[in-house]
């Protein structure tokens, strides 16, 4: 009996249905297996030949191969190859469909391999087989770095398929988070293979090896590259048998700061055995002792191979207050770039000059502590882009609201001369509009802070003008506060400057000053211009609390502060700023009998 032609097609579709569904349960259950054996303990060898045995029957092919990168990324090796024998195969960037896959990090589906120009036949005519359609994909990280490239040999019914594509890249990507999960987990197993060795052969030294951990523990704690560092330098000085642990790293400025940890004196050895004084942070203007030397050599230095004399320069230029019988000075290296210096000095009760093993120690140490800083370094760079850009957003919409209502204000207070007012009055709009076009010029500044943009308009300024709004503006800051200003010029002649971006500098200094004069009743603050050659140089100074050691080699920085309540970090940065936008410098010092002063130097007939 034959069913209406209705019910035959329904039939029949229902049958495709199932053989699909069919198709989808082989493959989810394809992807599922993989997954599972991606969670389990296996070799690399291993999980790519459980990879590619799936894969092979999921797409209905008759055999796949994964191509690795080499190690020396010159070329594409054939690790496993299902369905061929147990051969090396060897591919050239570029060379045949596998090769251009490589080079293009794109995917190929092939129906007649033959048909294509870039296949090379020549491991088919090696082997007696023939390649009829295929798929070919890049094996990628997440990065994107290339680790392979996978290729699927002859489909069994038909061509591969949109569906076959889709699916290899699926199974692919899992691949590739095992395979990068399986380089990461051989990195960690060497480098513990080697915390081991170094444990076996020095057994009495425990509580050093266990240094590398606690090392790792204060980098991620520490909230600062300062107390990093200073953390660092505490952690070794407690591990490692000896007087003196410091670190040196230079500044912008070619100097160097130093933390130092170092144990006090015992029975009048000045050399230190007894237990550890409190870390101290020292600033030298130029890189200097033994730091220097390897600092500037960029190699390793071993104390005993100096002679007393050397060691006692040495000892002087560090500021030790004994001089070393025996240490080592170590460079800090990380990703190529020297970061600082590793001193340890001294060794109580050991032998005077440090065997392999001592060095070895100290060399693991010291590559604890510049992968470290390193890291930690490069955190600080994003925090202050991020930084950056948050505040260039804030500012830019805060001061675009800002500049509308004081344009306004402006010109009401022009139409306040067109009355019939007293001369008084007349004066005191032009004093309002002077401090309103101040206003707009800073926002100005500070938006192009926020973009990084400086643009310096030179015009001729009598420096007798200049002194007077200078004036005015130490005035306003001090308006709340007890301590006496001067400001004076022996300079009285033009020059061309940007008088507003000089006015922030003042503006700046100033209110650092005054909030390091709040606790003094006889607080002073001066600034005093004048001419030296052709260059005009602003001295301000204070009799303050001074900017701490510890703090000085980085207060030009963005975002540095010493932790004042309202602080931003942004003033003395704008400072050196302003000043190097006209070609000049800024430099610090300690004010005699106590403060700060800072110097700044531009060239009179700036360009």
């Amino acid at each position: 009996m034959h069913r209406p032609r209705s019910q035959r097609v329904s039939i029949h579709d229902t049958a495709e249905l199932r053989a699909h569904a069919a198709l989808t349960d082989l493959r989810l259950g394809v992807v599922a297996d993989i997954a599972r054996a991606l969670s389990t303990q296996l070799t690399q060898q291993q999980l790519l030949e459980l990879v590619l045995e799936r894969l092979t029957h999921a797409l209905d092919a008759d055999r796949a191969t994964l191509f690795l990168v080499s190690d020396d990324g010159l070329e594409l090796r054939a690790r496993v190859a299902l369905g061929a024998d147990a051969r090396d195969i060897r591919v050239r960037f570029g060379q045949g469909l596998a090769g251009w896959v490589a080079v293009q990090r794109r995917s190929l589906n092939v129906k007649d391999a033959y048909l294509d120009p870039r296949f090379d036949s020549d491991w088919d005519h090696a082997t007696g087989y023939r390649t009829t359609s295929l798929v070919c994909q890049p094996v990628l990280d997440s990065e994107g770095e290339l680790l392979g490239v996978v290729q699927v040999l002859n489909k069994h019914h038909g061509w591969f398929t949109v569906d076959d594509e889709e699916l290899l890249h699926t199974i692919m990507a899992m691949t590739a988070i095992a395979l990068v999960n399986l380089r990461m987990h051989g990195t960690l197993m060497v480098q513990n293979v080697e915390i081991l060795e170094a444990h076996r052969q020095l057994e009495e030294r425990a509580n050093e090896i266990d240094l590398l951990y606690r090392l790792e523990r204060e980098a991620a704690d520490a909230v600062d590259l300062d107390a990093l560092v200073t953390g660092l330098v505490e952690r070794v000085a407690a591990a490692v048998p000896s007087s003196l642990v410091q670190v040196g790293r230079p500044t912008p400025a070619g100097g160097l700061v130093v933390h130092r940890s170092q144990r006090t004196g015992r029975n009048g050895d000045s050399r230190g055995s007894g237990p550890l004084g409190l870390a101290q942070v020292l600033l030298f203007e130029t890189p200097a002792g033994m730091l220097g030397r390897v600092l500037q050599a960029g190699e390793g230095l071993d104390v005993c191979v100096l002679d007393g004399e050397a060691r006692r320069d040495a000892a002087v230029a560090e500021r030790l207050g004994f001089v070393p019988e025996a240490g080592v000075c170590l460079p800090l290296i990380d990703e190529g770039t020297l970061l600082g210096v590793l001193g340890v000095y001294d060794r109580p009760g050991r032998l005077p000059c440090l065997g392999d093993s001592d060095r070895k120690l100290l060399e693991l140490v010291a590559g604890q502590v510049a992968r470290a800083i390193g890291l930690r370094q490069q955190r600080e760079l994003a925090e202050r882009e991020d930084r950056l850009s948050a505040v260039g957003r804030a500012l830019s919409g805060i001061l675009h609201d800002f500049k509308t209502p004081m344009t306004v204000a402006s010109g009401c207070v022009q139409l306040l001369k067109l009355e019939d007012d007293a001369t008084e009055r007349a004066q005191l709009a032009d004093q309002t509009l002077r401090q309103l076009d101040r206003m707009v010029d800073m926002s100005k500044e500070v938006l192009a802070f926020a973009r990084g943009e400086t643009v310096v308009l030179y015009r001729k300024v009598q420096m007798v003008d200049f002194a007077r709004d200078a004036a005015e503006v130490v005035r306003q800051v001090f308006a709340a506060s007890p301590a006496r200003t001067d400001v004076q010029t022996s300079y009285r002649g033009p020059a061309r400057i940007d008088a507003t971006k000089l006015l922030r500098v003042v503006q700046n200094i100033a209110r650092n000053a005054r909030d390091a004069l709040a606790d003094r009743g006889d607080g002073h603050f001066s600034i005093d211009m004048a001419l030296d050659a052709d260059t005009l140089v602003f001295t301000c100074s204070d009799n303050g609390t001074g900017v701490p050691v510890a703090f000085q080699h980085r207060m030009f920085d963005v975002f540095a502060t010493t932790g004042k309540k309202d602080g931003t970090g942004l003033g003395l940065a704008i400072v050196k700023q302003f000043a190097e936008a006209h070609s000049g410098t800024v430099a610090y010092r300690d004010t005699a009998g106590g403060g700060a002063t800072f110097e700044i130097r531009i060239s009179r007939e700036s360009h």
